[in-house]
């Protein structure tokens, strides 16, 4: 036996001597440091053998635990820690292949008081991430992370208030089976404010970040790929109560980018950094409990960078190289008015003229929409509204657009049915000469069965892309069920997409065709999956899940298939605070680009025990 596994074996046998000394109060230090601990220790036989990794078996063991106390008062200092070692899918309920070790902790200081605080740090070792496409298919990784976090506030009586939050993080990791990295450094700082005075609502704020990323070759291209940039962004705002039931807004923002994207072998650098300021204004009025209008205008000065900053929001990195031209701006006018008929009916009209400049050129167009609104179930079953948009630009192209929205929700004989369909066409996007179209649907039945079980099937999809522009098509599929009982529950699960993304921290970001943007990645790709959770007697829990996956991907040329399989089952038995534990995970994947398929084979089976330490 070696030394490790002696020391593990000493600290079973001194925590639950510990264990029998202590109750589940926690434990007070000098006068006011109050302390709480407690942990599940697990102890078994534990083995793994691959491709990629050296085959290796033997006594294994690991702790999740939780600490957590105050001093002198909950409200002026509280805290918890979290400290965990060697979790994986096989002896524990975290989703790691390998043993994951780290802390999260986090304090909370003067809560309730004028100047409340907190303080988080979390590390990570040895933990299983993806870098993909969220909710699509993606990469299994290896990596470590960690980040911290402060946050501050003044809120003191008849005085601005100040928030102020600064948060940094970094985090890489491997690409399971291959020597690819992912890398990515952040730091983020936030300061707000907020005052009323006169009547006026008043807002201040200031961000300041910067990222940085490092892309594996296969998704980059020819070569590994590193991002770079930082950014500012601040401003005011102010709201004030008009006649009328009406409000008044104004607000004011300048942002400010440096994006630099350039491969390790030189092969191509591009770089960007844009000054954009944004006005807006406007007022809404409601003279009558039927009645309302409302004007607004709003200015960018820039509108390559203006686009880069919608890009951003919708979860893209900060994007080099989108460029409409010298002296792009926009300014729009606005005004719309709504009435509410009866409870359930109402219409609105909105008419909206646009004078851009982009790609040398000066566009001006004029947008008018009708809605109707009809919101009680036509039929007990659909609800729905739709709008006519006509658009005029100085070019003399005239065209007609169309916005239908349905919603359905029905009860028949113990079904339950619900679903949407929205469709659009012709809409405008962020530039006038462009236009999109799109329709997403969804749908979901719920039936009660005998004895209790319930079953349920759902479906999604969403198909887009910009209007007469061949290639910008992109969309996606889910459908999904589950059959549940008290003792058995039973889901299965099928996805598909197509389209392009950006790479950004932590993976491919999906977006919608930009003008000015040729640098992506394409991509599809299905998978499908499924789990079973059997209760056969009481405190014994079998479970198993499956899921599969197959991607291709495309940037710069180089294509890729990828596959990925796993496969998971546990057994667990529970007694007050004692657990038999078992746990088995093949795993494989495989990035064509790259060569072999890594493989991967864990199990474990033991005791698990709860311990209140103090």
């Amino acid at each position: 036996m070696t030394v490790a596994k002696r020391i593990i074996g000493l600290m079973v046998l001194v925590i639950a001597q510990l264990t029998f000394a202590q109750n589940n109060e926690g434990i007070t230090i000098g006068e006011n440091t109050h302390l709480k601990a407690g942990g599940l220790l697990s102890f078994g036989y534990a083995g793994d053998y691959g491709n990629e990794v050296p085959s290796s078996h033997g006594l294994n063991g690991g702790i999740d635990g939780k600490l957590s106390g105050y001093y002198y008062n909950p409200n002026f200092l509280s805290f918890e820690a979290t400290p965990y070692y060697n979790q994986s899918r096989n002896n524990s309920n975290y989703q790691s292949l390998t043993g994951a070790s780290g802390v999260a902790t986090s304090a909370n200081f003067f809560t309730g008081s004028h100047f409340p605080g907190s303080v988080a740090y979390h590390y990570d070792h040895n933990s299983t991430g993806t870098f993909g496409l969220t909710g699509q298919p993606d990469f299994t990784t290896i990596g470590k992370g960690q980040g911290f976090a402060v946050n501050w506030s003044a809120l003191m009586p008849n005085l601005p208030t100040l928030a102020v939050g600064y948060s940094q993080g970094s985090g890489s990791g491997t690409i399971y089976g291959t020597d690819e990295e992912t890398r990515s450094n952040t730091k983020l700082l936030n300061i707000r404010s907020d005052y009323s005075v006169a009547g006026f609502r008043l807002n201040a704020f200031y961000t300041h970040d910067v990222f940085n990323s490092v892309f594996p070759q296969f998704l980059a291209g020819q070569s590994e790929a590193i991002q770079d940039s930082t950014g500012d962004s601040e401003g005011v705002g102010a709201q004030h109560d008009l006649p009328l039931h009406g409000q008044f807004y104004a607000n004011y923002n300048r942002t400010t980018s440096d994006s630099t994207y350039f491969s390790t072998a030189g092969q191509s650098t591009n770089t960007s950094n844009y000054t954009n300021d944004i006005e807006n204004a406007g007022a809404s009025f409601h003279p009558t409990q039927k009645l309302s209008f409302n004007v607004n205008e709003n200015y960018t000065s820039n509108l390559s960078g203006y686009l880069a900053q919608s890009l951003v929001a919708a979860g893209a990195p900060p994007i080099p190289g989108i460029n409409l031209g010298t002296g792009s701006h926009s300014i729009t006018m606005a005004g719309g008015a709504g009435y509410q008929f009866t409870n359930y009916l109402s219409s609105s009209v909105t008419a909206t003229h646009y004078d851009q400049s982009y790609f040398g050129q000066n566009y001006t167009g004029t947008f008018v929409s009708g809605n109707v609104a009809y919101a009680r179930r036509l039929l007990d079953t659909f609800s729905f509204s739709g709008a006519v948009v006509d658009s005029s630009t100085g070019q003399g192209d005239n065209a007609l657009g169309f916005i239908g929205n349905v919603n359905a929700f029905h009860r028949l004989k113990g079904w339950q049915l619900s679903g949407n369909f929205s469709y659009a066409q012709n809409v405008q996007t962020l530039l006038i000469t462009y236009t999109t179209s799109y329709y997403n649907y969804s749908g979901n039945v719920r039936r009660r069965l005998a004895q209790g079980i319930t079953w349920i099937a759902a479906f999604n999809g969403t198909h887009s892309g910009l209007t007469n522009q061949p290639g910008t098509t992109s969309h996606s599929e889910g459908y999904s069920t589950s059959l549940g009982m008290r003792q058995l529950t039973v889901t299965g699960n099928y996805t598909n997409s197509t389209g392009i993304s950006m790479l950004g921290v932590g993976g491919f970001v999906p977006i919608t065709p930009t003008p000015g943007v040729t640098d992506f990645v394409s991509f599809s790709g299905a998978s499908w999956g499924g789990g079973v959770s059997v209760t056969p007697i009481r405190r014994l829990v079998l479970s198993g899940a499956f899921s599969r996956a197959i991607s291709n991907t495309e940037s710069n040329s180089v294509f890729s298939h990828n596959d990925m399989e796993i496969f998971n089952a546990q057994m667990q038995y529970h007694f007050r605070r004692v657990g038999l534990q078992a746990g088995y995970t093949r795993f494989s994947q495989g990035i064509s680009v790259l060569g072999t398929p890594a493989t991967s084979t864990a199990y474990f089976v033991g005791f698990t025990r709860w311990f209140d330490f103090f």
